[in-house]
């Protein structure tokens, strides 16, 4: 075999290999995506701050995320979210008109529902959920005992961030809508409002 046809053949080979390798991540690219993180484990977590009647509510969710439909970069999900809050600031009465001051407040609540998630490495990442389930609150006031109770809330939740291979990290707005709340409860005013925080998805 000449020099020149051995430069050919290695020319050959080495296209050949390129162009299989490409056509091989071109393959995977078109695949449906396959989460790193087990159904069983969160997929990610919500760092924010609720806003209601004067009361502002760091807090914390952690989602579970389990597949509902997905392909190369849409995913529809059923929802699992957990999260925990602690008043940093209230105001100088838990209601309106009357004379009761608050020293405390917490709300936690436990949501299910479905979502949407759209992402692609190197692209926008981009989702939303819709939620409900029961929220459990409760205060502390200098002049009555504490009030703790059990209600109902519909949450919703826009996100929007930058996806890395398999992070996608951006800032969320959400919203929640109480129901169910007793005319009896001195803290009712506090439970649910706008949500504003942070987000990391790592599904």
């Amino acid at each position: 075999m000449t020099l020149l046809a051995r430069a050919l053949l290695v020319i050959s080979l080495a296209l050949g290999s390129t162009t299989a390798s490409a056509q091989s991540r071109r393959s995977n690219e078109l695949e449906g995506h396959v989460s790193p993180t087990p159904a069983w484990l969160p997929r990610e977590v919500f760092l924010g701050t609720q806003l209601r009647n004067g009361a502002v509510i760091p807090n914390l969710h952690l989602t579970w995320e389990f597949t509902i439909f997905q392909d190369r970069k849409d995913a529809w999900i059923a929802v699992l979210d957990g999260g925990v809050g602690w008043a940093a600031s209230l105001p100088d009465t838990a209601l309106q008109g009357f004379v009761l001051p608050v020293t405390s407040y917490y709300e936690h609540t436990a949501q299910l529902g479905f979502g949407y998630r759209n992402h692609l490495p190197g692209k926008a990442h981009w989702g939303f959920q819709v939620t409900a389930g029961p929220t459990f609150y409760g205060a502390h006031f200098t002049t009555q005992p504490a009030d703790r109770r059990v209600a109902g809330t519909v949450q919703g939740r826009l996100q929007i961030g930058y996806q890395l291979q398999d992070l996608g990290l951006g800032v969320a707005l959400g919203y929640a809508e109480p129901f169910g709340l007793k005319n009896r409860s001195f803290a009712r005013d506090f439970v649910g409002g706008v949500n504003i925080g942070f987000f990391a998805d790592w599904r």
